[in-house]
């Protein structure tokens, strides 16, 4: 016969859940979930505006987009990329982190490609469409050929 003994300790943490106003885990976690719905339509907006004013501004039907600083690329991609959660597992951040990729290897390259360009606001497009509906080998490819694009068109960082 064995003389163990077995002695609870004290949880905190269930203490508190159980406490005046305490949540149990599942219900935060409900919380939080409702919380980031809210905050999803926020998000699908600044990625469509950004991604609007990217297409106008360095989009293939813009013949002025030659005088333009592609610094302006960069800052829209960059809220692309903050608004990304509102589209989860579409690949879109990934994207709008590789334009950024991009116009860091123009600058330091001292070149700008403009098929290069073309390519990656196509697949921000793409992605934004049809991102979620991709699995995740399809996403992973997408974002494999950009990176080549870009090292092909411009060269390495």
């Amino acid at each position: 016969m064995s003389n163990v003994r077995f002695i609870r300790a004290p949880n905190k943490l269930a203490e508190l859940a159980r406490g005046k106003g305490g949540l149990s885990a599942g219900e935060a976690v409900k919380r939080a979930n409702v919380a980031l719905e809210s905050l999803k339509d926020a998000s699908i907006a600044i990625i469509d505006e950004n991604l609007a004013l990217i297409d106008q501004a360095y989009g293939p039907g813009n013949p002025d987009r030659v005088n333009l600083s592609l610094d302006g690329l960069y800052a829209h991609a960059s809220r692309i990329i903050d608004a990304g959660g509102g589209l989860p597992g579409s690949g879109l951040e990934e994207c709008a982190r590789k334009v950024c990729e991009l116009v860091d290897r123009s600058r330091v390259n001292h070149t700008r490609d403009w098929d290069a360009v073309d390519v990656h606001i196509a697949t921000l497009k793409v992605l934004r469409a049809q991102g979620q509906s991709l699995t995740a080998a399809q996403r992973k490819s997408v974002l494999k050929g950009l990176s080549d694009v870009t090292t092909k068109r411009v060269g390495e960082g």
